[in-house]
């Protein structure tokens, strides 16, 4: 078919085995793909995609669901916003139950709205935005990810409970919207726990020189006491992270889960002290349901995800089936009305809520790492002890 990349993961040893045997299988129930198998997203889309066949496969081999086998196929999008359009809308002439999209919220959500428009599910694979969901999309559309607003409330209260750091200085990096979220989060539970904030700076993860917002830093630690730094960025920024050690800024450093992965950090030699929350620690998780699954995608695909970012959907299938089996049906309002019922429902991956005014995670336990000479090891699991507003969530009034 012309521009179409169509995979199809039904399994061959079912079909073989039906034509056997004589028996008439029933339609398979099918999963669409919209996500970037090229272009800069595709770094994060494909270990989603690979551990989501892993998902289907495992469930094919368990006979299915409602005794039926699951079909997959696939559109690229090519990190393309006008091509995710066009992805949504190609995937859905195949009749899905269920679309998935691309893990970021901007290059998902053209695609999500088309299938929100034909009433069926979506699922971004693990963007942190809160609108990939119900305020950016629709009823019908969830996000397997993490609310960055999560990640910054759950870093501030692990810094002032375990570290007993009072006093921070904030660098936002204003390139992206989930890192101004990670800040939110911070700022928000930080200050409610009786933390202050002594300063606030702002960067671009891509700027060659943060000499202006270190020498702030450094003034904020001499004059006000600053104990910490949290740097809401991302892995981009080890050009930033080197300059402040550089200088000789030795607190400990504080970041959202988008610092997830090691690669990054041979930008930064020695690099301690740097702590930052996930949904998996890929090395050395403590929950061997975890290390399992990290272990069978190494086995599978001959390396180790490449960030934790891979690993949401996998959670999130689970419960979509788990619902679909509830319900005996793939009907997208029943299905959705189910999972909105879903508190602290376990997963493969811990636990996950959802409501129908949120489709993405805001309170589940998160594991805090380190990153300590160019290791990234487990510390410890955290949660925090109270919901997060909605005008924190959604960034209302600033």
């Amino acid at each position: 078919m012309t521009n179409r990349t169509l995979a199809s993961g039904l399994l061959a040893g079912a079909l073989a085995a039906a034509a056997a045997t004589g028996a008439v299988a029933a339609d398979p129930i099918k999963i669409g793909f919209a996500i970037s198998l090229s272009g800069r997203q595709s770094v994060t889309d494909t270990d989603g995609y690979r551990i989501a066949q892993m998902w289907i496969e495992k469930q094919n081999a368990a006979g299915g669901l409602l005794g039926r086998q699951i079909e997959f196929f696939t559109a690229d999008n090519k990190t393309d916003l006008a091509e995710s359009v066009k992805a949504g809308q190609q995937v859905l002439r195949e009749d899905p139950d269920l679309v998935a999209v691309s893990c970021d919220y901007d290059f998902g959500a053209p695609a999500a709205v088309q299938v929100q428009k034909a009433g069926k599910i979506s699922v971004f694979q693990c963007a942190v935005d809160p609108k990939a969901g119900v305020v950016g999309v629709g009823p019908y559309a969830f996000s397997a990810g993490i609310a960055s607003q999560l990640d910054g409330a759950v870093i501030a209260d692990w810094a002032l409970e375990r570290k007993d750091l009072k006093k921070a200085f904030v660098l936002e990096d204003v390139a992206g919207e989930a890192q101004k979220s990670a800040c939110a989060g911070f700022k928000w539970n930080y200050e409610r726990e009786g933390g202050e904030i002594v300063g606030w700076e702002q960067f671009r993860f891509d700027d060659a020189s943060i000499a202006s917002q270190v020498s702030e830093i450094s003034n904020a630690i001499a004059n006000e006491g600053a104990q910490t730094v949290m740097l809401c960025s991302h892995l981009g920024a080890g050009g930033a992270v080197r300059q402040i050690r550089a200088a000789g800024i030795d607190v400990p450093l504080l970041g959202p889960s988008m610092f997830d992965g090691v690669a990054w950090t041979s930008a930064v030699p020695g690099l301690t002290e740097f702590y930052i929350p996930t949904a998996v620690v890929i090395e050395g998780d403590a929950r061997p349901e975890v290390q399992a699954l990290t272990d069978a995608f190494a086995a599978k695909y001959g390396d180790k995800p490449s960030s934790m970012f891979a690993y949401p959907i996998y959670a999130w299938l689970e419960l979509w089936a788990k619902a679909v089996e509830a319900v005996g049906t793939t009907d997208s309002a029943k299905v959705v009305a189910e999972m909105n019922t879903y508190a602290d429902e376990p997963t493969t991956l811990g636990p996950r809520s959802f409501s129908p005014e949120l489709h993405i995670q805001t309170s589940m336990p998160m594991q805090i790492s380190e990153f300590t000479d160019g290791r990234q090891v487990l510390v410890e699991e955290w949660k925090i002890d109270a919901p997060i507003p909605q005008q924190v969530l959604y960034r209302i009034g600033g």
